[in-house]
């Protein structure tokens, strides 16, 4: 092989290598994210004692989220976690077809529908991230639980709580993997504000 050859090589992987860290990444915008976890927060209080039996048959899987770390892979797990389970749950959050036992205030079921359709249309290049379906086993179980007549109520109860932590978890553990509208002032997650001016 001549050195010319060796050097056009080269200069092709090099090349390569360069396209791939110039490819656009795939954010979504912490702000809406925090937006919605408010919203959800704001729909009510914490999960039913007289739901807890469901428990067993609604549990979000821990593994679905990486460690908190910030490395690039680990951040394209966490968005198309919080993604997908924004995608997943839309239908289910839909203020017109809400459980008979379920009363929370439509104005904030149907803002929280729109920061999930905006996520949704902003991360929409994250739909091809993870083809494992790690979360295809929750959602089928939520879906089935909300099928029952006499489970629906506490079905929709175990999906906020459990989007509720699945957002709290990365924002507050993976905040760095979002994109932040204003990154001069401190936009850390307003939960984890509160806290440390309660110490």
């Amino acid at each position: 092989m001549t050195l010319s050859s060796v050097l056009l090589v080269l200069l092709q992987i090099c090349s390569l290598q360069l396209m791939l860290v110039a490819m656009p990444t795939c954010p979504l915008e912490g702000d809406l994210v925090q937006r919605a976890h408010h919203l959800l927060r704001d729909l009510g209080g914490s999960f039913p004692v007289h739901c807890r039996p469901y428990n067993a048959n609604i549990s979000f899987p821990g593994s679905a989220l990486p460690a908190a770390t910030a490395n690039h892979p680990e951040c394209r797990q966490v968005l198309w976690v919080v993604y997908e389970s924004l995608q997943e749950a839309g239908p289910m959050f839909d203020d017109e077809e809400l459980p008979a036992g379920v009363t929370w205030d439509r104005k904030t079921v149907r803002d929280f529908r729109m920061v999930q359709d905006r996520l949704g249309e902003d991360g929409s290049c994250l739909s091809g991230v993870d083809s494992s379906g790690v979360l295809s086993p929750y959602f089928s179980n939520v879906t089935a639980v909300l099928q029952q007549q006499d489970g629906a109520t506490c079905g929709l109860m175990a999906l906020r709580r459990d989007l509720l932590k699945v957002l709290q978890s990365a924002l507050h553990q993976h905040r760095t993997c979002f994109t932040w509208r204003n990154t001069t002032e401190d936009t850390r997650p307003r939960l984890l504000r509160k806290r440390s001016h309660a110490h």
